[in-house]
C-alpha cells in the first residue's frame, strides 16, 4: 500500500505540474488569440488556462476539476524584499495553480479517496491525497533601444531613398500631414498647395503682373505687350518680343528678372515725351536722350567702370585706372540702362535706368517695367516678413532650399512656396529637436510607426500583468538611456525615473518616446552605442529573477562608432558556430565591415551575460541580414517590416511587429512552492 500511495502520488505531481505548466502558457497564447470583438479577455483567458489544465491532467489520467482546482495569481516583484511574491485571485494573472485532489468520500467520484490494497483490515481501505504545482510566466526586463537617426523622417519628404518606394503622391500626401501637424505656426500665407512668386506693378497708368516659374515666365497687363526682356542667373540676357495681353516665357534657365514692355491701353500715339529723361542718384546722373542712343555722364567721383546695356540684350563695357568726372556715351542702338562703379571705396555697381524711350514707338509711349525674384519679393509676397517660428533655420534659408533643391527640379516645385515645400525644408534641413522643436507632433515615417508601436507595447505589457518592466535606450550619432523629459514647454509632463530605470511605470516611459522626433539629438545611426547602453543598463537595473531582454530596432544601416572602441572581434570567434541557421555547419553570415562587426561583438557580450536580444528592422533599406544574425546569436526572434508601399501599410506592420515582441514571453516555469 505504502508503494501504491508513493507510485500514485508522484503520477498525480506529474499531472498536476504538467497541467500547471500548459494553463501559464495557455494565458500568453490566449492573450494572442483572443477572437475580434471579445468583451472580457480575462474571462475568456481563465477559461482557456482551466479547459487546458483540466485536458492535460485528464490525458495523464488525473482528475482536475476546471471550476475549482485551477487558480489564478500575479506574482510581482517587492522591491523591499527583493524578491517575488504571489497574490491569489487577482487580475491579470501570470501564475496559475493547479490541484489534484483525491479526497471525496464519494468513492465513485473521480476525486474519490485513493483505494487501498490491504489496508481494510484495519477497518480503512481508503486514503485522501492531494498534489499541487505552481507555474509562472516569468517576468521580463526589456529594454527597447530606439533608432532616433535623421533617416527615420525619410518616408516623409522628397529624397532618393522614399521615391525607390513611393510615389510623389504618397509623399506629397505625407508633407501636408507633417503641414497640417505643425499647426499653429506663424508661417505668413502659405497655404498648403505651393504657389509661385507673383508681382504686379503700375507704370503709368499700365498695370502688369509677372510669374516667376524658375525658368518660365507667365506676364499679364492691361495694356499691349511688346517685348519682355529676362535676365538669367548666370547673367545672360534674352529678349522675346511678344504681343497681345498675356505671354508665356520659356527659358533655358533660372530666371532672376525680368522687364516689361508695355503701350498703355489709352495710348493714342500723340502726346508722348520722347524729350531727354535725367536719372539722378545725388551725386551722380545721367542724362539719357529721347531716343536712347547718347547719354551724359556726371558724378563727384571719378569713374572707374561703365557697363551699358542695350535692348537688344546686347552691352557695351568700359574701365579706366583713373576715369573722368564727366563724360559722355552714344551708340547706334537703343540703351535700356546703364551701370556704374566709382572710386567711392565700395565694390558696388549703381544702376540708372530710365522709362523707355520714343524711337521706334508708332503710338503712344511704351512703358519698361521691371520685376525681380528676389528673396526679400518673395517674403513680402507671402508675408514672410515676421520672425522664423523655430529655434534655428530662417526664411531665406527656406526660399534658397525652394530654389536650389534638386528633389523639386522633376516634380515641378521649384520656386513654389507653400505648406508641403516648408515641411520638406524643416524634414530635410531643419529636423534635430535642437532646430525645430515642433516636429515631435508630427507624423513623420518611420519614425511615427515606431512612436505609435512603442506606446502599443507599453500598454501591451500593462495589460498583460506579467510584471513586465520596461527601460529604453536611444541612439543616433550617439546613444543615451532616456530616463529624464524636462521641457520648457507646460503641455510637456515631467518624467524622471533615473532611480529605477527599468519600470513598470508605463505611462512614464510611453512619455518618454511621445514627444520625441526622428534626429531628436543628431544625425547618424550609431546602432553599436545604442547596444552598449541596454546592456549597461541591465547589468546595473536588472531584477533578480527577471528575464534580461533586449529589443533592438533599426530603419537603416550602422554608420559611425564611438571614438576609440575597438573593432576587433574575441579571440574564439566562430562565424560556423554562431551564425549556423540551417544546422548543416556552415556560416549563413558573415561580414568583414568593422562597424557591424563591433555590434556583433557586443551582441555576444550580452549573449555571455544572458540577455535574450530580439530584432526589428523597418524599411526597405534596414541593414536585414545583420539584424538577423543578431537575434540568431542572441537566441530571440527577428522581425522584419519591409514597409510596403505606404506610411499605412508600414504603420500596421509595425503595429503587428509590436505586438509580437510583447508576446515573445519566456517558457513557463515551475515553482517548487509557493512564494
Amino acid at each position: 500500500d505504502i508503494g501504491y500511495m508513493t507510485h500514485y502520488k508522484q503520477r498525480m505531481q506529474n499531472a498536476v505540474d504538467a497541467a500547471a505548466l500548459a494553463a501559464a502558457q495557455e494565458i500568453t497564447a490566449a492573450v494572442k488569440n483572443a477572437p475580434p470583438g471579445t468583451t472580457d479577455v480575462t474571462q475568456f483567458i481563465r477559461e482557456s488556462a482551466r479547459a487546458v489544465a483540466a485536458n492535460v491532467a485528464d490525458l495523464n489520467g488525473i482528475y482536475v476539476d476546471p471550476a475549482v482546482d485551477v487558480e489564478f495569481g500575479s506574482r510581482t516583484f517587492n522591491p523591499i524584499t527583493e524578491e517575488f511574491e504571489i497574490e491569489w485571485g487577482i487580475s491579470p494573472s501570470n501564475c496559475v495553480k493547479v490541484t489534484a485532489r483525491k479526497t471525496n468520500l464519494d468513492l465513485n467520484a473521480p476525486d474519490g479517496r485513493l483505494r487501498l490494497f490491504f489496508a481494510g483490515v484495519t477497518g480503512n481501505g481508503t486514503t485522501a491525497m492531494q498534489a499541487d504545482a505552481i507555474a509562472y510566466v516569468e517576468a521580463r526586463d526589456l529594454v527597447v533601444v530606439h533608432d532616433f537617426s535623421r533617416s527615420m523622417n525619410f518616408d516623409s519628404y522628397f529624397n532618393e531613398e522614399a521615391a525607390s518606394r513611393l510615389n510623389d503622391a504618397q509623399i506629397m500626401t505625407n508633407l501636408a500631414t507633417v503641414w497640417n501637424d505643425l499647426q499653429p505656426v506663424n508661417a505668413g500665407s502659405l497655404t498648403t498647395t505651393p504657389q509661385y512668386l507673383s508681382l504686379t506693378e503700375q507704370d503709368s497708368g499700365v498695370t502688369a503682373t509677372v510669374t516667376f516659374k524658375y525658368d518660365d515666365l507667365t506676364v499679364t497687363t492691361d495694356g499691349d505687350l511688346d517685348q519682355i526682356r529676362v535676365k538669367y542667373d548666370n547673367n545672360n540676357y534674352e529678349t522675346f518680343n511678344v504681343s497681345g495681353t498675356s505671354a508665356e516665357i520659356d527659358g533655358y534657365r533660372d530666371i532672376v528678372s525680368a522687364w516689361v514692355t508695355v503701350t498703355p491701353p489709352d495710348s493714342s500715339g500723340s502726346g508722348g515725351d520722347d524729350g531727354p529723361y535725367t536719372v539722378d542718384l545725388g551725386n551722380k546722373s545721367i542724362t539719357f536722350s529721347g531716343d536712347r542712343k547718347s547719354a551724359s555722364i556726371s558724378s563727384n567721383q571719378k569713374l572707374r567702370e561703365r557697363y551699358v546695356v542695350f535692348t537688344d540684350g546686347s552691352y557695351d563695357y568700359d574701365s579706366w585706372s583713373n576715369g573722368p568726372y564727366n563724360t559722355s556715351y552714344s551708340s547706334s542702338k537703343e540703351i535700356d540702362y546703364i551701370y556704374l562703379e566709382v572710386s567711392d571705396g565700395q565694390s558696388y555697381w549703381y544702376l540708372f535706368d530710365p522709362p523707355a524711350g520714343g524711337s521706334g514707338s508708332s503710338g503712344g509711349d511704351p512703358i519698361e517695367i521691371r520685376f525681380d525674384d528676389t528673396n526679400t519679393n518673395v517674403k513680402q509676397a507671402f508675408g514672410l516678413t515676421g520672425s522664423y517660428p523655430y529655434r534655428q533655420g530662417s526664411w531665406d534659408s527656406y526660399i534658397n532650399h525652394c530654389r536650389d533643391y534638386s528633389q523639386f527640379g522633376s516634380r515641378g516645385l521649384r520656386e513654389m512656396y507653400g505648406g508641403l515645400t516648408f515641411a520638406n525644408y524643416v524634414l530635410r534641413n531643419e529636423s534635430g529637436n535642437w532646430e525645430t522643436e515642433a516636429l515631435w507632433k508630427t507624423r513623420h515615417y518611420p519614425f511615427h510607426a515606431i512612436k505609435e508601436g512603442h506606446l502599443l507595447l507599453c500598454d501591451f505589457l500593462r495589460d498583460l500583468g506579467f510584471d513586465d518592466h520596461v527601460g529604453m535606450v536611444s541612439y543616433d550619432t550617439y546613444h543615451r538611456v532616456e530616463q529624464i523629459l524636462n521641457e520648457s514647454d507646460v503641455n510637456i509632463p515631467y518624467v524622471n525615473i533615473s532611480s529605477e530605470p527599468i519600470t513598470n511605470d508605463y505611462e512614464a516611459v510611453k512619455n518618454l518616446m511621445r514627444y520625441k522626433q526622428a534626429a531628436h539629438y543628431a544625425y547618424a545611426t550609431n546602432m553599436g552605442g545604442g547596444l552598449k547602453d541596454a546592456i549597461s543598463l541591465l547589468d546595473d537595473h536588472s531584477r533578480t529573477g527577471a528575464r534580461p531582454t533586449i529589443l533592438l530596432m533599426t530603419d537603416g544601416n550602422t554608420n559611425t562608432i564611438d571614438s576609440g572602441e575597438s573593432t576587433s572581434l574575441p579571440s574564439g570567434w566562430d562565424w560556423d558556430e554562431y551564425f549556423d541557421y540551417d544546422g548543416d555547419g556552415v556560416r549563413d553570415y558573415s561580414t568583414n565591415s568593422s562597424q557591424r562587426r563591433y555590434v556583433l561583438r557586443l551582441a555576444k557580450e550580452a549573449v555571455d551575460a544572458g540577455y535574450t536580444i530580439h530584432t526589428m528592422s523597418v524599411g526597405a533599406d534596414a541593414d536585414r541580414d545583420l539584424m538577423e544574425a543578431i537575434a540568431f546569436l542572441g537566441n530571440g526572434h527577428y522581425i522584419d517590416v519591409p514597409g510596403g508601399y505606404s506610411v499605412t501599410d508600414m504603420e500596421d506592420e509595425v503595429l503587428e511587429a509590436f505586438r509580437r515582441i510583447a508576446t515573445f514571453v519566456p517558457p513557463a516555469r515551475l515553482l517548487p512552492s509557493e512564494d
